[in-house]
């Protein structure tokens, strides 16, 4: 199906307070039809976690939240799956409208549980006689680019995407890791990224199909940013998480996250990598 074929109605704003909430009013309204509500800015976005705000630059970020249709038959592990569904639009875009990403020992996107993708960020050299900070040896940095938020609202399912695509607005919270942007990683936002409305079709078309993929396990898995590496984990709810350190050994086939700890494998089904150390 190409970008041209539509399969959701999309709801244009220049202002929301947040997207999620102009897709529940939505629903609310009885539309029964799958749509993506999009917004050049938000006045009031906000991350998974209670207090974190999602901070954007008018018209540089896409910021989108699909409604899912009525019929849709709910499916294990969906925030994984959404967010599988961006870095494959991500990268189809990429391979179909620039040249092929250089020779990096590190993938260009990847996933951290639960819910954010990541982006390489790539080190240049100033040209003034002073060179940028490189990365440690052998060492590869990311960035977070995107982050997702998947809520139900009157038995309809609604997924959230923010996404820094020109440049990363000032004051936007990032407790975890530096954030990053498409264009800074890609050098140039090829078609459909540069439109805004027709980057919330490509981007709803590829979750939505990544939805019903029953093979999208292996394939998170071998995206999942810190696998084989040392994790600081916070489990539980943020407001009393329980501190763990374990080796990332990968999700389960219900979206959970699962560490080994000291030998005894752990699963985690809610919580927050809170720092990453490579092995």
């Amino acid at each position: 199906m190409s970008v041209q074929e539509h399969l959701f109605r999309l709801f244009s704003f220049r202002s929301l307070g947040s997207t999620m909430d102009g897709a529940r009013a939505l629903a609310q309204e009885n539309f029964s039809g799958a749509a993506i509500v999009r917004a050049d800015t938000q006045t009031s976005g906000r991350g998974r976690i209670e207090g974190r705000k999602w901070i954007d630059a008018p018209g540089q970020s896409l910021l989108m939240t699909i409604l899912l249709p009525a019929d849709f038959k709910e499916v294990e592990a969906l925030p994984l799956r959404a967010g599988l569904g961006v870095v494959r639009a991500l990268e189809r875009g990429r391979a179909a409208s620039l040249r092929p990403a250089p020779e990096s020992p590190g993938a260009e996107f990847l996933l951290k549980w639960p819910n954010d993708v990541l982006a390489r960020l790539h080190f240049r050299t100033e040209r003034a006689g002073k060179s940028a900070e490189p990365p440690d040896a052998g060492a590869v940095k990311y960035g977070k680019l995107c982050g997702i938020l998947c809520e139900s609202a009157g038995g309809r399912i609604l997924i959230g995407i923010g996404m820094n695509l020109r440049e990363v607005p000032q004051g936007q919270p990032h407790p975890d890791m530096p954030p990053a942007s498409l264009e800074a990683s890609w050098g140039a936002l090829p078609p459909p990224f540069d439109n805004l409305d027709e980057a919330a079709h490509y981007m709803g078309q590829h979750v939505i199909d990544t939805l019903s993929d029953p093979w999208w396990h292996s394939e998170y898995e071998r995206r999942l940013w810190g696998r084989g590496s040392t994790l600081q984990f916070l489990g539980g709810h943020p407001q009393s998480p329980e501190p763990v350190r374990g080796i990332c050994a990968g999700v389960d086939g219900e979206g959970r996250l699962i560490l080994d700890v000291g030998g005894e494998r752990k699963i985690f089904a809610s919580g927050e990598i809170a720092s990453l150390r490579l092995v």
